[in-house]
This record gives structure tokens, C-alpha cells and sequence, in this order.
């Protein structure tokens, strides 16, 4: 095989693969501060849907109403391997044995964006699915506070 096809069969791989050193998110270990705030669509704060994060957790938000999505692991080391040290976290809603989505903040080593892929593992329901469909993100905000949805 030549390298050239090599290292794209490699990162093809790498990418689509689940996060090895996942921790869970919870209230002793919850989402890194540098990630609180809200991220709209292509930065627009008034568009729906947006994705908040907090000490809490990460919420989507439509409208005036914000749903926890839970439960929820994070990756430091996911965008590059075991000696990654940039500043690309993935934060990624656990179903079974699998993830429904990764949401990849300061994705691409950009402080501030967010990049919401589906991982094809599982079926995804509406929210997740308008919040795929909106990706990319960018913060524009303070973490939202809303009436919280049932």
C-alpha cells in the first residue's frame, strides 16, 4: 500500500473511531470551565438549535427550553492519540456500548468552534439529529439558562 493511500486509510479510521480514553462526565467530574458557554449556528446566538455547556453538563437548547444530554463522556486525547496535547476535546453521549454523536469542541485546533458529527453507530432522535443537521457552531456566549424540559 503507498503511503499516500496509508495515511488516508489511517485517518478515515482515526476519525470515525469511538473515544479510547473516555472519562464520565458527572457532578464530581464535570465539563472542563474552558468549554462553558453557548454555541450557535455559524455563531448566531439567536438561532435554534444551540448546544450550551455549563459545570452541570451540555444542554441543547431549541427556543426558550434546554435538555441535558446525558449520560456523557469526554475525550482529551480523541483528535490525535495517546500524546495529543492540543486543545480539541470531544464531549459524546454514551448509548450502550456506543456514541450517538461526538461533539468536537475547538475542533481543527480552533479555540471556539464546534463540530457535531454523527457517528452512524445508533439511530439518533430529533434533537441530536437538528443539531448535526446545524453544525458547525461557534461560541457566542454565557452558558444558557432555561426552563429546563421534562
Amino acid at each position: 500500500m503507498s503511503q499516500p493511500v496509508y495515511l488516508a486509510a489511517l485517518a478515515a479510521v482515526l476519525t470515525l473511531a469511538p473515544p479510547v480514553f473516555a472519562i464520565e462526565i458527572n457532578a464530581k467530574n464535570p465539563p472542563p470551565a474552558e468549554l462553558h458557554g453557548t454555541y450557535g449556528p455559524k455563531g448566531d446566538c439567536n438561532r435554534s438549535p444551540r448546544v450550551s455547556v455549563d459545570a452541570t453538563g451540555l444542554y441543547i437548547v431549541i427556543g426558550d427550553s434546554r435538555g441535558k444530554v446525558a449520560p456523557l463522556d469526554i475525550c482529551f486525547s480523541c483528535a490525535g492519540g495517546a500524546r495529543y496535547e492540543g486543545i480539541e476535546r470531544w464531549l459524546s453521549p454514551k448509548l450502550g456500548e456506543g456514541y450517538a454523536a461526538h461533539f468536537r469542541f475547538n475542533a481543527d485546533e480552533q479555540r471556539g468552534l464546534l463540530v457535531v458529527e454523527d457517528t452512524g453507530e445508533t439511530a439518533l432522535g430529533p434533537n441530536l439529529q437538528a443539531i448535526v443537521a446545524a453544525s458547525p457552531y461557534r461560541k457566542c456566549g454565557p452558558p444558557t439558562q432555561a426552563k429546563p424540559t421534562p
